[in-house]
């Protein structure tokens, strides 16, 4: 009863020797599919070499051949997620599991459309990265990044644009999109559109 008061401390400092060994999970590359395909997935974090599994909240994910990347596996590990046909579109939980612990939740999203992914130089102008409709454009955007994509419009036809930023959960991002003609007219903007943070 005399060292009594010493439980709570002991206790916290277990706990704080098994959050030390749980592993950290930054993010995941891609950051998203469609149904009905399996992608090459990329995990960022820490502490990921002894990696055993990924569990998903939801049905219609599954990761196959998840190991430790060979250069850099206490920080990267690989895998082939499948996206069932069935797949529920929008955001998809998951963690990682490890031998030492399970990580903070993540995300991953489920759309409709065929990923394509950023491709540098796009920031300027006239040399505009050139995309399809219905297509989910995976970019990254550096301080102050400009990026531009072109696509093909007939008169009189429907263009909708969708930034996920904040959305996807990693930084405070402040998207702009603007809609340009050939000469660099503004048809359309966009910037804090409510409910879609």
């Amino acid at each position: 009863m005399k060292y009594l008061y010493l439980l709570p401390i002991l206790a916290c400092q277990l706990l704080s020797i098994a959050e030390a060994a749980s592993p950290v999970f930054t993010k995941i590359l891609p950051r998203g599919g469609k149904p009905g395909t399996t992608v090459d997935v990329t995990f960022y974090g820490d502490r990921m070499k002894d990696i055993r599994e990924v569990l998903f909240y939801s049905k219609g994910l599954s990761v196959s051949e998840i190991k430790p990347d060979e250069k850099n596996g206490n920080k990267v590990a690989r895998g082939k997620l499948a996206i069932a046909p069935d797949a529920k579109i929008g955001e998809h939980k998951l963690r990682i599991i490890t031998n030492s612990g399970i990580s903070a939740l993540k995300t991953f999203w489920v759309g409709p459309y065929e990923t394509v992914l950023e491709t540098e130089p796009n920031s300027d102008f006239a040399e505009p990265q050139i995309v399809a409709m219905n297509q989910t454009i995976e970019g990254r955007t550096d301080s102050e990044d400009v990026d531009y994509y072109a696509v093909a419009v007939k008169k009189g036809q429907r263009l909708s644009v969708e930034v996920e930023a904040m959305r996807l959960g990693n930084i405070l991002f402040d998207p702009y999109v603007a809609i340009l003609n050939e000469k660099r007219f503004e048809l359309a903007a966009a910037d804090d559109t409510a409910l879609l943070l």
